[in-house]
């Protein structure tokens, strides 16, 4: 898979490993919050508030059926968006089982080397995502 930007997400003995490229702008996913929505662990983007499972990846969104009475909305998914990668541990060692699954995601385009030139002006300034 090459180089990737990622990084660890722990909560109790809950563990994965994700990209920190958000799928909508290449955000910085490794500061979002960890929140439950819809019974289910997600990652929240800080720019944007996209909500991404860290079991699957998939986006999440808030939807409402107005011919159901009363109006209650429910968490739907968008499909898997940000790949999110597999860790066990097994007596102190920590591995990771890495997503190479066939098939692009979207959170891939900010883990190309394209992408990640984008970022560096010259003289190895870093510019902000957002502009990219």
């Amino acid at each position: 898979m090459g180089e990737m930007c990622s990084c660890s997400i722990t909560r109790g003995r809950y563990m994965r490993w994700i990209c920190t490229a958000t799928v909508n702008s290449g955000g910085p996913l490794q500061e979002g919050d960890i929140e439950e929505f819809g019974g289910r662990l997600c990652i929240v983007c800080p720019w944007h508030k996209y909500k991404i499972t860290l079991a699957e990846g998939e986006g999440l969104y808030q939807a409402v059926n107005p011919l159901v009475k009363p109006l209650r909305p429910v968490w739907c998914s968008k499909g898997v968006k940000q790949r999110v990668h597999q860790v066990t541990e097994v007596n102190g060692d920590i591995f990771i089982r890495l997503d190479d699954s066939a098939g692009a995601v979207e959170s891939d385009h900010y883990q190309t080397e394209e992408y990640r030139a984008k970022l560096v002006q010259p003289g190895g300034k870093v510019t902000s995502r957002e502009r990219v």
